[in-house]
């Protein structure tokens, strides 16, 4: 079951990859935040703990429901349907990503990670989640897109954290989902007083600033 949520995850960046709506790119980010949730809960189903289970279930209500939420209110507030012209396309957005899914498979086979009854599939994923986040970030120039795209690769990051629960502390996994939490709250602030001040949220009109 792990495996084919770990699966299910590197889908559902690969269809990020593809997405130009907004409302649509939310989406599928909440899909996978649902999905890492059941993974820090299934991943230790046989010996689930109260720290797991406390995980999991901050994570599936913060990264499948909270987080969208704001974003998708945010974006009803600013009236933006899609991104019309993104940096890089998204025909070559899904090349470039399949060519680093290759690319984490590979390095996937030659990192160790600790313990012996965790998927091999873990590294992958995560750096696979990682750099799918990293690319939204620099293609997209929405604002909202780049939100998701920070999601995206703190996706990567939790993945990694629960996969290896009995290594990580604890308190910085829920740590790190009330940072997340409060770093939405302020993105969707900061960009509703950008479309006040620009009169849209496109990231390339701030270099009107420049000088």
């Amino acid at each position: 079951m792990a495996d084919l949520l770990i699966i299910l995850v590197v889908l559902t960046n690969l269809r990020v990859l593809a997405t130009g709506r907004m409302t649509s790119l939310i989406s599928w980010v909440a899909v996978q935040g649902i999905l890492l949730g059941l993974f820090a809960l299934l991943s230790r189903w046989s010996h689930l703990t109260l720290d797991v289970f406390i995980v999991g279930f901050v994570a599936l209500i913060l990264k499948g429901y909270v987080f969208p939420r704001f974003l998708l209110q945010t974006t009803k507030t600013v009236h933006v349907g899609r991104e019309i012209e993104p940096y890089i396309g998204y025909i070559a957005s899904i090349l470039i990503g399949v060519l680093a899914l290759i690319v984490s498979l590979w390095l996937g086979t030659r990192l160790q990670i600790p313990g012996r009854d965790m998927s091999r599939l873990l590294i992958p994923a995560t750096l696979f989640s990682i750099f799918t986040g990293q690319f939204i970030i620099i293609s997209r120039k929405m604002a909202i897109a780049q939100v998701s795209g920070f999601l995206v690769m703190e996706n990567g990051a939790f993945m990694l954290g629960v996969g290896t629960l009995y290594y990580a502390p604890f308190l910085v996994e829920i740590g790190v989902l009330l940072d997340m939490f409060a770093a939405v709250l302020i993105w969707t602030v900061l960009i509703r007083f950008m479309n006040r001040a620009f009169h849209n949220i496109d990231t390339h009109e701030l270099q009107r600033l420049k000088g």
